[in-house]
């Protein structure tokens, strides 16, 4: 019903094929200059009305905002420029994108592209979306009141972490520190899995891990400890943990169009720009809404002086922030502690970060990992610096499982099956042969 009433108000301003109408469409509102462009689309697309005064959109706000963003499409760049001045500002409460000529592959028109590429590949014009500044002011009597039970979120699969917290929740900026080399990037990879094991789509910025590496690394966590063997290196001897192959299937198969990884190696850029616009076109073209940035000194800021290196750190945090509070989604920022810090779980505090201070000043949540001596053994311990729903000051401790890279509750276990096993269990194994025998199975 709401939806009918919203649309019947916007077919007095607005010109469109209701039929082609449906807000569940990840590709949002396409707003287009002319009849002919919203013929040529279809899908979702709409425009202006003949005759109809550009503040009659005011009215049709609750219409844009069934959809979860709107994207001004028109290759005429005249026509561009009016709608990026006329649209945002009667649009305060959406998100607004315009696709720049370089989405448009050269073509003049829409009806010229589709002819080129396809109308199965209009999506792809989104590699020239870029997102416009928000507009408006709010009437904070007007604001609905937040009801954290049903603001999506991912949880840590830490039990006593996700309790005292809630979980990741969208909309919010986690930061993550830690001493070099302790296993900052192998339990973010491990949540990343397990936000998609809860039904969410992920994208991963890694500078310090190539494609390969990361995906080596990320397949065994989600493999487990029952489905990894080993096979030696010719050369050195060495053991090398290996993935079962038709597990790695099943594997590839159930993270597909789920984890998304940036192109280190097509992405020349790894500005921050770069990695937000990005970010902004896994958003829009998959639904992505976990995201990760592995980490912050990867990022090439150009800057010469180490004063404007941490104020460019600081205008990235709130670039990631505003991100993750605009598009409704939850970014994990992983940054390096203070060589000063002590790196004792009981001594350290949010201003231990590296760099500048808005870095955790920004975020909603700041996380340390360490480890701490427990009788004769060194325990790993996730620490909770920040947490600005609940005021969280937890210690969760962890233990790890080296041949599957899985962090996991201390006195649990690493055995936690991801959604990939449901398939398996109706597969038939074959036996394995040759430099596979000693896998599993």
């Amino acid at each position: 019903m709401e939806f009918e009433k919203a649309l019947r108000l916007a077919g007095e301003y607005l010109t469109f094929e209701e039929r082609f109408l449906d807000p569940k469409l990840p590709q949002g509102l396409w707003f287009c200059d002319n009849a002919a462009e919203v013929s040529d689309i279809q899908l979702n697309a709409v425009c202006l009305g003949s005759g109809v005064e550009w503040d009659a959109i005011v009215k049709c706000r609750p219409f844009f905002e069934l959809f979860p963003y709107v994207v001004i499409v028109t290759p005429n760049a005249l026509a561009r420029e009016r709608l990026v001045k006329e649209l945002p500002p009667r649009l305060s409460t959406s998100v607004v994108y315009v696709i720049e000529d370089s989405g448009f592959r050269g073509c003049k028109t829409l009806r010229e592209y589709i002819d080129a590429y396809g109308s199965d590949r209009l999506l792809d014009i989104y590699s020239g979306a870029v997102e416009l500044p928000a507009y408006g002011l709010l009437d904070l009597s007007e604001v609905e009141t937040r009801d954290l039970t049903k603001v999506p979120r991912t949880l840590s699969g830490f039990d006593r972490l996700d309790k005292s917290m809630g979980g990741f929740f969208a909309g919010e900026l986690s930061v993550w520190t830690g001493k070099r080399g302790i296993g900052k990037s192998t339990i973010l990879s491990q949540m990343l899995l397990g936000a998609v094991d809860q039904g969410h789509r992920v994208c991963a910025y890694s500078g310090e891990l190539d494609k390969a590496q990361f995906r080596e690394w990320t397949y065994l966590q989600a493999a487990g400890p029952d489905h990894i063997g080993y096979r030696d290196d010719p050369l050195t001897g060495k053991r090398l943990p290996t993935v079962n192959p038709q597990v790695d299937k099943l594997i590839s198969e159930w993270l597909h169009e789920r984890f998304w990884l940036f192109d280190l190696e097509r992405n020349t850029r790894h500005d921050p720009e770069a990695i937000l616009s990005q970010f902004s076109y896994a958003k829009m073209r998959y639904g992505a809404d976990v995201f990760l940035v592995d980490n912050i000194m990867a990022v090439d800021f150009r800057c010469v002086r180490e004063s404007d290196f941490y104020r460019e750190q600081s205008r990235f945090t709130q670039a990631l922030a505003s991100f993750a509070k605009r598009q409704h989604v939850h970014v994990h920022l992983v940054v390096h502690p203070r060589k000063s810090s002590s790196g004792e779980a009981g001594k350290t505090t949010a201003d231990d970060v590296h760099g500048s201070g808005d870095i955790t000043n920004r975020a909603d949540n700041v996380f340390f990992l360490t480890t701490h001596v427990v009788g004769e053994d060194r325990k790993p311990m996730l620490v909770t610096l920040k947490n600005r729903d609940f005021g969280s000051r937890i210690n969760q401790w962890l233990d790890f499982d080296k041949k599957s890279r899985r962090f996991f509750p201390d006195g649990g276990e690493a055995k936690k099956p991801l959604g990939w096993e449901m398939a398996a269990r109706q597969m038939e194994i074959a036996e394995l042969k040759g430099e596979h025998k000693d896998l599993p199975f």
